[in-house]
């Protein structure tokens, strides 16, 4: 059984024991279809090329430390995306030490869809009319979800959920760990599935619903976007996947600047840090999301102002 199916089968037996534990619904303002909000293109979305955004695959070398490399990745499945040009490939099979963003253990994983779900009594039908409701769950219907299912899901979830594919396939970072796991490579991880949980989790209850309601409500646009930034990530191209991900701004944007330093700058400092040990070892091949790569607060930059020479290689 892969790891993306472990995960969907755990989240399935908790949900069936979650059943046992419901108590009365809680009264709560309902959000509906009319509460979206207009979407309009970002004067962001213009401006100078950014640093380090030419390639998915770098090399990060330093005076008296063994190189070590780290590539880009997307959270999907497709072939396309999945099948390794040679220059990756080679990397990767040398490699003494795998690192990614998050190592799921079973642990970890049913911690995960603990967290996904209430246990108070609380429903998402509490906060969302039923039209909303319902578009919801057809949605998350694409992603193996049941309407019972979603009844019970907290709004950061049912958003994190609809903000991916929905493929069964196991996603590129997993498949470089199963390469590297074969190849009798060191597994490691820059942060625990916790961590990346609290990002969402941590939130307000009326920020997770704004997300969740955005999400909903401008569907057609996710969906889109899934091709075209994948395209720009097949071409290599960061700097315009960066600007297509920021082309959109709404009203409160802040929550969305909040959400954006909270998921790529801050962890972007956390995982500069925390690579440290393992670029003085050496050999290392690190992956992890590509966004995280270019930009004056990325990956990339932070490590050249700890004095590593940074070079692109595909």
């Amino acid at each position: 059984m892969t790891l993306y199916n472990q995960i969907k089968l755990i989240t399935i037996l908790l949900f069936a024991a979650l059943l046992l534990l419901i108590n009365p619904l809680l009264n709560a303002k309902e959000l509906g279809l009319n509460d979206c909000r207009t979407l309009e293109i970002s004067q962001r979305a213009a401006g100078e090329t950014l640093e380090y955004s030419n390639a998915l695959l770098w090399r990060v070398s330093k005076s008296n430390m063994p190189t070590s490399h780290i590539y880009g990745t997307i959270h999907v499945s497709d072939s396309d995306v999945t099948t390794l040009p040679d220059q990756v490939s080679m990397v990767l099979l040398d490699a003494d030490v795998f690192t990614m963003e998050a190592l799921p253990d079973d642990e970890q994983l049913l911690k995960f869809s603990e967290m996904m779900f209430f246990k108070d009594g609380t429903t998402l039908r509490d906060f969302l009319d039923e039209k909303l409701f319902e578009r919801t769950a057809a949605i998350l219907s694409e992603h193996q979800f049941t309407t019972e299912m979603v009844l019970f899901l907290k709004p950061w979830a049912a958003f994190l959920i609809m903000n991916y594919p929905p493929d069964d396939g196991l996603p590129l970072d997993f498949q470089l760990l199963n390469t590297a796991q074969e190849n009798g490579a060191r597994i490691t991880a820059l942060e625990t599935l916790e961590e990346q949980i609290q990002i969402f989790g941590g939130m307000a209850l009326e920020s997770q619903l704004r997300l969740l309601l955005d999400s909903v409500c401008h569907y057609e646009v996710i969906e889109e976007d899934f091709e075209v930034m994948k395209s720009y990530y097949l071409d290599r191209n960061l700097n315009d996947l960066y600007v297509y991900s920021n082309q959109y701004t709404i009203a409160n944007e802040k929550l969305y600047k909040d959400l954006v330093k909270r998921l790529l700058n801050d962890r972007n400092h956390t995982m500069v840090e925390r690579m440290q040990d393992i670029l003085k070892e050496g050999n290392a091949f690190i992956a992890i999301g590509a966004m995280h790569l270019p930009g004056p607060e990325g990956v990339l930059a932070l490590l050249a102002s700890k004095g590593f020479t940074i070079t692109p290689v595909y």
